[in-house]
């Protein structure tokens, strides 16, 4: 995978010893773990059908999905190419690793720090793609709290975003803020599409809260369908907790 010119793929953070030791060890690892349990799970599609229609309209898409669905996201779309946003931290570089493994990539940035030159990078980014992702919730929540990035990304790029929801059953869940599900081996995984929320006018401030309202409900409802149809909405029958 080639460099896009005018994104960023790197932190500018120096990085202990120890960090980097870490960051050669652990990112190989967490692939071939997740890449393992993520062959051997039952995958159950939903709503293709907007997908294929917004490739077929414009050749790519804005898919959004919660922090949460990182780990199963980046199985379902690898070997796409595809970019999405991670943070300038430690923990962000680990996963900007992680992705390479799938055959994805990593803008850097955040929402917090950097986040301006985040979307810049999305804007060179997205007309060399067929797809961008975007955590709406990142990188540190609330949990499925949309933050207004996705909105003003949309105005900018004239682009719906395409909500994506995962549900996995059964499943470890880490301590972590997202509650980062793990899948168990040969667990069922619903992976469904939601018709796209069209992009705001513009990018002032009462056309982004609208959006972001959009997205977030339209990212809720959709995870709400497909957790129920699973266990009616009750992940502790089937969920243990693993300390992160």
């Amino acid at each position: 995978m080639n460099d896009i010119p005018g994104v960023c793929y790197v932190s500018p953070y120096a990085f202990s010893l120890r960090q980097r030791l870490a960051l050669a060890v652990a990112p190989p690892l967490v692939a071939c773990g997740m890449k393992a349990l993520s062959w051997s799970a039952r995958w159950d599609v939903r709503g293709i059908e907007h997908w294929n229609a917004l490739q077929e309209e414009r050749g790519r898409a804005i898919v959004a999905i919660w922090h949460e669905s990182m780990g199963l996201a980046a199985w379902y779309h690898r070997g796409s190419g595809g970019h999405t946003l991670t943070s300038y931290s430690f923990d962000g570089e680990i996963a900007a690793r992680v992705l390479r493994h799938f055959g994805m990539r990593a803008i850097r940035g955040s929402s917090s720090r950097g986040g301006s030159d985040a979307l810049k990078s999305f804007e060179c980014a997205f007309p060399h793609l067929n797809i961008v992702g975007f955590t709406l919730d990142g990188p540190r929540g609330p949990r499925r709290v949309a933050k207004p990035g996705i909105a003003v990304l949309a105005a900018r790029l004239r682009s719906p975003v395409l909500p994506q929801a995962y549900a996995v059953v059964p499943a470890w869940r880490l301590r972590s803020w997202d509650r980062f599900p793990i899948p168990k081996p040969f667990a069922h995984v619903i992976a469904a599409y939601g018709p796209p929320v069209t992009p705001p006018e513009d990018d002032s401030p009462e056309a982004v809260e609208a959006m972001r309202l959009r997205v977030e409900d339209a990212l809720n409802r959709l995870q709400a369908d497909i957790e129920g149809e699973m266990n009616n909405g009750d992940f502790s029958r089937h969920d243990s907790v693993e300390r992160s």
